[in-house]
């Protein structure tokens, strides 16, 4: 049993275990990251290390030691984050010299070519490109676990992003039923959240800005939009949700909802002796607290 890289211009072969099937490994010959996958043919075989947790090692190891302790998800996803600002850092040059020159926007796509598969961790089989569906385009289309989980809308290295030019990666997501859509130039991405209903939502989540280098805040967010990263699924819903919480539409709501306004009219009560009614005290909140 065996898997082959997916690398077309590597085609390594290794010999695999069963349970090894399905998780995500690094190519020791190219360092393409791809799903394992089951082939009969026997070649001969090459040990292959996994990078999915439950396996205890990740695509960041630079090591073979077997005798390594078992690590925690936590343990695991620091090591990556890791990586993936080594390899981040590695490109700002390459970026800062594109934006000196005002590269144009297909030499642009090469380097976001390469973020893609050297810092995200996304193989050639994980990357659309151009896909149209109803005559709504994508510049790419991004796939984990056999599913499209992410849009692109690439423009030209250092030109100014702004939230109209997500028109059509919007379209396309919301059409597809895709949650989550980047607007980059290479050098600033920007990760939205797509909400479908009666009407087309796009938030903006965070910014990554690699003109000034990489954050730690950045490198845990560029890590969310990476394969390793998107693939634990709680990560990125759950700094959306923190951000719709903490939003001024959510705390406003929450705030003048009937239980709240009943309990501060309760303590009110209790604190002074009047009691007074639910319309007053709902718009003495508005005029006094939130100004509205």
């Amino acid at each position: 049993m065996f898997t082959e890289c997916t690398n077309v211009n590597c085609k390594q072969r290794y010999g695999i275990k069963p349970e090894m099937i399905g998780l995500m490994a690094r190519c020791k010959k190219c360092n393409n990251v791809f799903n394992v996958e089951q082939y009969v043919e026997p070649p001969k075989p090459v040990d292959l290390e996994t990078t999915d947790a439950a396996s205890g090692t990740s695509s960041c190891d630079e090591t073979n030691d077997q005798t390594r302790r078992r690590r925690s998800p936590k343990e695991i996803m620091a090591e990556q984050i890791a990586c993936l600002t080594k390899n981040v850092n590695l490109y700002i040059p390459k970026l800062n010299l594109a934006f000196k020159k005002q590269e144009n926007e297909s030499n642009t796509r090469i380097l976001i070519d390469g973020m893609l598969q050297e810092i995200l961790g996304y193989s050639l089989d994980d990357i659309s490109t151009e896909q149209k569906i109803e005559g709504r385009r994508a510049d790419y289309v991004l796939s984990a676990g056999g599913n499209e989980v992410m849009v692109i809308e690439a423009k030209r290295v250092g030109v100014q992003l702004r939230d109209s030019q997500m028109f059509q990666a919007t379209s396309y997501a919301a059409y597809s039923g895709i949650k989550w859509a980047v607007l980059t130039n290479g050098m600033v991405w920007q990760v939205y959240h797509i909400s479908t209903g009666e009407k087309i939502e796009t938030d903006l989540i965070f910014t990554i800005d690699l003109m000034d280098g990489l954050s730690d805040e950045e490198a845990l967010h560029f890590y969310m939009i990476s394969k390793q990263g998107i693939i634990r699924k709680n990560l990125l819903e759950a700094s959306w949700r923190k951000i719709r919480a903490l939003s001024f539409e959510s705390i406003l709501s929450a705030i003048l909802s009937e239980d709240v306004v009943s309990k501060i009219r309760k303590v009110l009560s209790s604190q002074t002796g009047y009691k007074v009614n639910h319309e007053e005290l709902r718009s003495a909140i508005e005029d006094n607290l939130l100004h509205l």
